[in-house]
């Protein structure tokens, strides 16, 4: 795809030559500083020839300690947005030649990376490597092979991209550059008995700071490819499902809120759930009629004196009798009761009860209840409720409440939501945010990720 006009992007820490590249490219009034503080101090979009543009950003290590790496990602697309750029020609990376900033040149080649998020090619085909100085060193070149690969895999594994191992800076291009005015003394460069001219020079990657379309020729070398692949920059708007932020999470402020937490908005006090009327105490035996004396045995004819054993008639008279009469002198006298004179085996003379002896028309020697006929220690043969002397298969005695058992008009026991009529233990029918407590259609209330629904 051939766009008409480029979009050239400077990457790179303070004091790389990210400003002097930018005059170099015809950016009029850029301020170009030599110390360690950055004078670019936001994004900005200088119009260059031929309706181009070249887009110096902050210094990743300068003295505003505040402005993430994310922060200035989102100026550099706010910035493109507000322009009305949609595509990227070429990223410069200004990179220095010292070898312990290997985790400064991953920094930067997320930077890198994240600037074309969207765009379906590589964004190192497009990228140029810049080296203060008149060597490459290889530091920046695999920080960036490190940083392309662990993205290339997340995009493979979203099926994104197509399986291809190759290594994905083949095409990025490298250039060296030390300005002849920057040479130390000491510098062959410099020695007058052996003139080098600038073709000699430029060899050895030395540009003359009074030669600016010699350097402008490099760079358009280099970036002769990119016109014809650019970066696509699409802005899709996005919804967060933190927050009422709407935007492309790239130009997204990161002010959100924080997970959300359900809650109940208004309470009240009741009693759980409906009335109903029930027994407040429970069953009990009982035997509902009086109790009656009786006999539990049955009427029998006893004597209630002393026998008296059979014997021989002894006494004189009744003797000379018996003997004279009947030639017989002493008879046996048969036994018999002394209460009625009776025989010893004739029926008794009295009328009692068996059970307890005791003359009829006695009262019993027992007692049992009238309505069952069971003595005195057996269970009752009836049931009732304590509370009310109720029978068993009564209605209940007074109204309470199904759950929580407390009588009608008692103090409410328990705190349930207005809203949804559920106890506070249960999940909340309303959500917010844990931070501020308020609803997440606010503005967010503290710095942190948006939660934006990208599919």
């Amino acid at each position: 795809m051939l766009v008409h006009s480029q979009c050239i992007i400077a990457i790179g820490k303070t004091g790389t030559g990210k400003s002097f590249t930018g005059n170099i490219f015809g950016a009029r009034n850029i301020k170009i500083g030599n110390s360690a503080h950055s004078v670019t101090k936001e994004v900005t979009i200088y119009d260059i020839e031929n309706g181009n543009f070249y887009v110096d950003t902050p210094g990743f290590d300068d003295s505003d300690e505040k402005k993430s790496d994310d922060e200035t990602a989102r100026l550099i697309f706010r910035a493109l947005l507000d322009k009305g750029i949609y595509h990227i020609t070429t990223i410069l990376w200004f990179v220095t030649t010292d070898i312990r900033a290997t985790a400064s040149f991953k920094r930067e080649s997320r930077l890198i990376e994240s600037l074309a998020q969207g765009h379906d090619g590589n964004v190192w085909d497009n990228t140029i490597i810049v080296t203060k100085g008149e060597r490459i060193e290889n530091g920046p070149r695999e920080a960036a092979k490190e940083v392309a690969k662990n993205e290339y895999m997340r995009k493979k594994s979203l099926n994104q991209l197509p399986d291809n191992q190759k290594d994905l800076l083949v095409k990025t291009n490298e250039f060296a550059i030390q300005l002849f005015e920057n040479l130390p003394h000491t510098s062959i460069y410099l020695d007058k008995d052996i003139p080098f001219t600038s073709d000699k020079l430029n060899k050895h990657n030395i540009f003359k700071e009074s030669e600016p379309d010699r350097i402008l020729a490099k760079y358009k070398v280099l970036m002769r490819e990119h016109l014809k692949y650019p970066i696509k920059v699409n802005f899709n708007k996005v919804k967060c499902l933190k927050c009422p932020e709407e935007t492309d999470p790239r130009l997204a402020i990161p002010e959100c809120h924080l997970e959300a937490e359900s809650f109940h908005p208004d309470t009240t006090e009741i009693h759980l759930y409906k009335t109903i009327r029930e027994h407040l105490n429970n069953l009990e035996e009982y035997h509902p009629d009086s109790i009656q004396n009786y006999h539990p045995g049955s009427h029998m004819f006893v004597h209630t004196g002393v026998p008296n054993d059979s014997k021989i008639d002894d006494r004189p008279f009744e003797c000379f009798v018996r003997g004279v009469t009947f030639g017989a002198i002493n008879p046996m006298i048969p036994g018999y009761w002394d209460c009625c004179g009776k025989e010893l085996n004739s029926s008794g003379c009295r009328q009692v009860y068996s059970c307890c002896k005791n003359d009829t028309g006695k009262d019993g020697c027992c007692k049992k209840y009238n309505c069952c006929g069971r003595d005195l220690n057996s269970s009752g043969c009836k049931k009732r409720y304590r509370c009310c002397d109720g029978p068993e298969m009564s209605e209940g005695c007074q109204y309470i409440y199904d759950v929580c058992k407390h009588k009608a008009g008692e103090q409410p026991c328990c705190a349930v939501c207005k809203n949804c009529n559920q106890t506070l233990d249960k999940k909340g029918c309303k959500m917010r945010c844990r931070n501020c407590k308020g609803p997440q259609t606010n503005k967010g209330c503290i710095k942190a990720e948006h939660n934006f629904s990208v599919s």
